[in-house]
């Protein structure tokens, strides 16, 4: 009887320490496919830049006040008091947001475009999915002031780069309009999502042993890259939600969910059969008519630029009247 029970203890600490080595390999492995670095390339050297564009524009190094050095392009329209900071997505680069950065200075817009950490053009620190990336935006929104010093602010974002930019408007009251594309409302919930669907598991165990690699080497949590904890302190700004319908990444539904708890101005745009952060190449007119419409109304842009400004559905607005 006692050799049978201590077979049952034994087989059941072989169960529990082969669960455990599972769970903390499984944290390993999402924590560096979420939270590493971006690989080093030669991109940064290499890459587009406005130039290509023919954009009138410098590019600056800033410093975060955690330490965080990186690079901001500043697409500059002279006599324009109207600022766009654009926060590019996840392991992405300045780059992937050429194409609505240049749109929108051709509209008028002065437009900065910084590169987040662990990206091409700054430091290879700790990716936080929007929770310590926001000091690369209050950086720029700091250098935007000191170079446009009546500087009319609003944020675009796109997926981290879009919950940054939640994270830092509820910090910074001069921004006065945000658009957010294929933003996720939580970041625990969203990596539940995947583990489900991934490895058919609910991960519980290893989204919060994820997050406590997080805590030891960036000094954050997953539970800080949640934007709907902030939305109460960017109301009553206007918000603008972007979302493609097929997204796999992140579902539309964060997008929905965010939309529906914000009480302030808000406008939501589901785009047909689109996927993840793709809104702009389903339709690059419409989506960056749309995009400097909502951008001119709420920043004043002057009626002398060629803005074409587009109500909620799409459809021209007569400024005759």
């Amino acid at each position: 009887m006692a050799g049978a029970l201590e077979g049952v203890l034994l087989g059941t600490g072989i169960v529990l320490l082969v669960a455990a080595v599972v769970a903390v390999s499984g944290s390993w492995v999402l924590y560096r496919r979420v939270f590493g670095p971006r690989p080093s390339s030669r991109e940064a050297a290499h890459g587009f830049t406005p130039w290509e564009f023919h954009a009138d524009y410098v590019d600056a190094e800033l410093v975060t006040h955690d330490g965080v050095r990186f690079r901001v392009w500043h697409l500059r329209q002279l006599g324009s008091a109207q600022v766009v900071v654009v926060a590019h997505g996840h392991r992405g680069s300045r780059q992937d947001v050429l194409g609505v950065a240049t749109a929108l200075w051709r509209k008028g817009f002065n437009v900065f475009v910084p590169a987040l950490r662990g990206s091409p053009g700054a430091d290879r620190a700790p990716i936080t999915m929007g929770s310590r990336e926001v000091a690369e935006l209050h950086a720029t929104i700091g250098f935007a002031r000191r170079q446009i010093p009546a500087a009319r602010i609003g944020l675009l974002g796109y997926s981290m780069g879009a919950v940054a930019c939640m994270l830092a408007a509820a910090g910074e009251p001069s921004v006065e309009a945000l658009l957010l594309d294929s933003a996720f409302s939580d970041l625990g919930r969203l990596l539940h999502d995947h583990l489900r669907r991934v490895a058919l598991v609910r991960g519980r165990t290893v989204v919060w042993l994820t997050s406590q690699w997080l805590r030891l080497r960036a000094g954050s949590t997953i539970a800080d890259a949640s934007p709907l904890r902030v939305l109460g302190f960017i109301e009553p700004r206007p918000v603008f939600f972007v979302h493609g319908t097929d997204d796999t990444v992140v579902p539309a539904y964060h997008s929905r969910r965010l939309y529906e708890a914000y009480r302030g101005a808000k406008e939501l745009w589901l785009v047909p059969g689109s996927e993840h952060c793709a809104g702009y190449f389903a339709d690059r007119e419409l989506y960056c008519e749309r995009v400097a419409g909502f951008f001119a109304r709420h920043l004043q842009l002057a009626r002398r630029t060629s803005v074409r400004l587009l109500s909620d559905d799409g459809e021209p607005l007569d400024l005759t009247s």
